[in-house]
């Protein structure tokens, strides 16, 4: 005999049945790395987010007296961190978000130093303030054994107008101060100098030219120590060089260690391009153990490094030597576009060695983009290539701006993973853009993705007109499987309608109507499928460039759906994750709560994710649950997809970003028990369902005169399967093959239209 439970679509009340419930709590949801592999190879860093512009430092992050990896991505200003078991001649690290979360959220360029020599690292980066070309200090200090930090507060007497978070030096007349301004394209050299112990910083003269400042240090000798940071402009024409810009990676020498090199020293070089600084990176070693710095830097407008030799000393330094192919004696650096050199010692030999990265946001190498150089000399350097994808070959990476979503395309019942990018680096003049497939290879409760296809449903063949392809799947034909819809910068849609039937592995056909091209969708179209008006067809939401959520409703009978080149709404909710510029890249996904309750989850220009509740056809305001739901920030173009991936009861989100990675995060849509030892009472709005849990065959009825149509979904409001049962007949299901999770069961009537809904579980 059946175990029955009775339950009300309104006030849901049952006997013995734990009920998996929504709750959202305003905490920062941790970051997940759960194994994937490509090629053969297992990536320990899959979801690490991926690198475009990277900037790598050493720091001790746990307090264990080891050195361990910072990354500082200037495609998206974020940090990720990585463990170092400390191994001596070996790579090892280990991918560790939650020490990211201790940092504080900085833009441009950010290197950590330990200033004064406590252990713990800080952090010299471009300042916060709006519009400012000024460098800032953050002060690290461990707490419960975790780096953390807080601004460094300057000390300028007699000034009221300085910005103490900021670095002034003293002017020329007595008494006044001006703000050492470092360009924001540049990353500066952070080095003792002058070997008297404390941090010096070596910068391009503000934005006006090409000759190097040394910004000496001067606590030691003012007796504060190392605890305290005291800058002069101690030479304004450090190494006695000029850099141009003009003529690839070489710089104008000076014969003369006396002598600063003039704009004008040959080859000669027209006057309207004096005092033009066109963007440099910096790095400081001392290449030959002589106790002075050498410098290798590289230039905006090319793709090699220049290494200059000091033959000065410590306190007056000039460059007489160079080399504009850097290691020319190796494999010299080829990387497009503006390289940045950083100098750490990577493979826990006490040596130190050389990575290098693109340092632009946008356009430049993607994938093969971290050059990493071992130091092969017993004493002194010689840089040696044995790595041009160092962390990125260990991450999840296609290159830039990545769009995932979550379905089960084999019908194995594990979901799987679709995404979309806007391509990678490539000097062919055609596009780059397609959809790769990762199969999900594990268990209910421990996924595993392999890419099986970087080229899924032959979505390259668009690429040259179209790229940033969004993919999201749901049922638009009303036949009980998920069908695809695509958007893309184009703004065009792409449809393909699965013709495998529910529970089967997923067969698409491309809905080749005009009707898709033509619907006004903006352009960076990022679409979304859900029943808005609850009239139980498919209707389409749209994410913009320009920061709106369009709403298409359906306008067809349910087999055959039919939207207008219009939006019904063109801002659905007032949703606008416009920024400042005018652009926001939203990318909506919609969540379905046991009480009915529809959410709104929208990725941004900003990297983060906006939360709105009470998803409805209006251009009224929705309520905001929170602009940062979950403290979730992946640097630019965030864009999430929805699903539970470990059979644990929350939904996880991966989220694609600028960078070409992805990120998973735990969400706090979580269990929660109900009690539930009040007796149901049956009504005309009551359904009867069993088992709940349920395993394998689940069961439902409703038990009036009269038949009844209903609709199953899952947690982000993707109808999996529907149909009309008699009156008074029991409906029966197989869904051994669903993956575990929470379903609601939506019914309607023909006599009293839409009933309501109710939820189950399945283990």
């Amino acid at each position: 005999m059946h175990h029955r439970v009775w339950m009300r679509f309104f006030g849901l009340t049952a006997l013995s049945i734990i009920e998996i419930g929504l709750v959202f709590a305003q905490t920062e949801f941790p970051a997940l790395n759960f194994p994937a592999v490509q090629n053969g190879r297992l990536l320990p860093h899959a979801f690490a987010g991926g690198l475009n512009a990277p900037q790598f430092s050493l720091a001790d992050l746990n307090q264990d007296g080891i050195q361990d990896l910072v990354v500082f991505d200037r495609a998206g200003d974020v940090f990720l961190t990585f463990l170092n078991d400390g191994e001596p001649n070996t790579i090892n690290y280990r991918y560790a978000p939650a020490y990211a979360c201790n940092f504080p959220h900085l833009r441009e360029y950010a290197l950590l130093r330990d200033f004064n020599g406590d252990g713990a690292a800080d952090i010299f980066c471009h300042s916060l303030a709006p519009g400012s070309q000024e460098m800032q200090v953050f002060q690290g200090y461990f707490e419960n054994k975790m780096l953390r930090f807080r601004p460094f507060l300057f000390h300028y007497p007699g000034c009221s107008s300085c910005d103490n978070t900021q670095i002034y030096y003293p002017s020329t007349i007595p008494g006044t101060w001006v703000n050492l301004v470092v360009p924001q394209t540049d990353i500066p050299g952070i080095a003792d100098v002058d070997r008297d112990g404390d941090l010096d910083i070596l910068t391009f003269e503000g934005i006006a030219g090409g000759h190097v400042w040394w910004v000496k240090n001067t606590s030691i000798e003012k007796g504060f120590n190392r605890d305290s940071l005291h800058f002069v402009v101690e030479d304004r024409c450090w190494g006695r060089f000029f850099e141009s810009g003009l003529n690839g990676c070489i710089n104008n020498l000076s014969p003369r260690s006396d002598t600063c090199v003039s704009f004008f020293t040959e080859p000669p070089i027209e006057v309207r391009y004096k005092k033009r600084h066109p963007g440099s990176t910096l790095m400081l070693y001392d290449q030959d153990g002589d106790g002075d710095m050498e410098l290798v830097s590289g230039d905006v407008s090319f793709r090699c490094l220049n290494q200059m030799i000091n033959y000065g000393t410590p306190n007056q330094a000039w460059m007489a030597e160079q080399d504009p192919n850097f290691p020319s004696y190796s494999t010299p650096v080829d990387l497009p576009q503006f390289p940045a050199p950083f100098y750490l010692d990577v493979n826990n030999d006490g040596r130190g060695d050389m990575l290098v990265a693109p340092n632009t946001r946008y356009g430049s190498e993607d994938r093969n983009n971290v050059w990493y150089y071992a130091n092969t000399a017993p004493n002194g350097h010689n840089f040696e290539l044995e790595d041009r994808r160092f962390l990125v070959g260990d991450m999840i990476d296609l290159g830039s701006s990545t769009h995932p979503a979550l379905a089960d395309v084999n019908a194995d019942g594990l979901l799987d993973l679709v995404v979309g990018n806007a391509g990678y680096y490539s000097t062919v003049p055609f596009g780059t853009a397609s959809l790769y497939l990762w199969l999900n290879r594990g268990t209910s409760t421990a996924p595993r993705f392999e890419l099986v296809d970087s080229d899924w449903l032959g979505l390259s063949a668009y690429a040259h007109v179209n790229s940033d392809y969004a993919p999201a799947f749901g049922d638009l034909d009303n036949d009980g499987d998920l069908d695809l819809l695509i958007g893309g910068s184009a703004g065009s849609l792409l449809c393909f309608i699965n013709k495998a039937g529910p529970g089967k592995p997923m067969q698409f056909q491309q809905d080749l109507r005009s009707m898709w091209a033509n619907m006004n969708t903006g352009t960076f179209s990022a679409p979304a499928i859900a029943d808005v008006d609850q009239d139980g067809l498919a209707d389409i939401l749209v994410g913009r460039r320009n920061g709106s959520v369009a709403y298409f409703r359906n306008l067809g009978p349910s087999s055959n759906p039919f939207f207008a080149a219009s939006p019904t709404i063109a801002r659905l909710g007032a949703i606008d994750t416009r920024t400042p510029i005018g652009v926001g890249f939203s990318r909506p996904t919609v969540l379905v709560q046991p009480n009915g309750e529809r959410w709104i989850i929208c990725g941004n220009l900003e990297g983060t994710l906006e939360a709105y509740v009470g998803l409805a056809p209006t251009d009224l305001p929705l309520p905001v649950i929170s602009k940062r739901w979950g403290n979730v920030d992946v640097g630019e173009r965030s864009s999430p997809a929805f699903g539970d991936l470990d059979g644990d009861g929350k939904l996880e989100v991966v989220v694609g970003n600028l960078r070409g990675g992805l990120s998973v995060f735990r969400t706090e849509l979580q269990s929660c028990t109900v009690n539930a030892s009040a007796p149901a009472t049956k009504s005309e709005t009551s359904v009867i369902l069993w088992p709940n849990p349920v395993t394998n065959v689940l069961h439902f009825e409703w038990p009036i005169l009269h038949s009844f149509r209903w609709v199953i979904s899952d947690a982000l409001g993707r109808v999996l399967v529907q149909g009309t049962t008699p009156a008074e007949q029991v409906q029966s299901l197989e869904v051994a093959h669903w993956a575990p999770g929470i379903y609601f069961l939506h019914l309607y009537s023909s006599e009293i239209g839409r009933v309501g809904q109710t939820s189950f579980v399945k283990w």
